[in-house]
């Protein structure tokens, strides 16, 4: 939930009267207890007067100030608790209730996640004997690690041996790989072949983004 309470001492106190009027306007009908909106009430008098006098810049003391900040303190608090346990998912308060007191309205609804629209950049390590290291960033990323926004991780094909592969039916499926970098391990006989990478972004419905810059190593042996 975004922070609904208002930042300034001005903004929050004309909030938290518009607040109370609506509740006490809903009364008991929004299910919440009597003592819940008594104790709000109270709080909102202890607030307003600790304000009103440190508002005073010629007349106040530190003192002032330090009981302002307390008692805003415990009535924002107060707030705070109240909205979370009687008002944010409570079915007899309507969401133009809960916009007119200037608490968030929660939504109901998921954002769809797009398939991938940019592709991995690879690269191959292989100055390990039988080992390639592969590691990848997103090309609109800056060489950062982060996976793109609904991306689960990166999809890694190799062919070993032959000519560059012309489709992803002439190679074999690795891993998904949910951080870079991935290690692939080969045996003796693959010593001295050239092994190609393909590349693509998944997200967690399983679509594919575009394939990356195909990338290839010589298998140390």
């Amino acid at each position: 939930m975004s922070d609904y309470v208002p930042k300034t001492d001005a903004d929050f106190h004309v909030w938290q009267i518009n607040l109370i009027t609506i509740l006490t306007e809903l009364g008991l009908t929004s299910g919440m207890p009597e003592e819940v909106l008594t104790s709000l009430k109270a709080n909102q008098a202890r607030w307003t007067a600790a304000y009103e006098k440190a508002n005073n810049k010629q007349n106040r003391t530190s003192a002032d100030v330090i009981t302002k900040n307390e008692a805003g303190e415990g009535f924002t608090k107060e707030i705070r608790d109240t909205v979370q346990q009687w008002l944010v998912r409570n079915p007899k308060v309507s969401d133009g209730d809960r916009v007119r007191m200037g608490i968030t309205v929660r939504t109901t609804t998921h954002t769809p996640v797009p398939p991938p629209s940019t592709m991995p950049v690879g690269s191959v390590d292989f100055s390990l004997r039988l080992q390639h290291t592969i590691s990848f960033y997103d090309q609109a990323s800056a060489h950062s690690n982060a996976k793109p926004e609904g991306v689960t991780g990166c999809e890694i094909y190799v062919k070993v041996d032959g000519e560059a592969p012309k489709s992803v039916e002439e190679m074999n499926f690795q891993g998904t790989c949910s951080a870079s970098p991935f290690e692939v391990k080969f045996d003796s006989s693959k010593a001295g072949k050239t092994a190609w990478y393909w590349l693509r972004w998944v997200n967690r419905k399983g679509e594919a983004g575009p394939w990356s810059t195909p990338i290839s190593a010589m298998i140390v042996g």
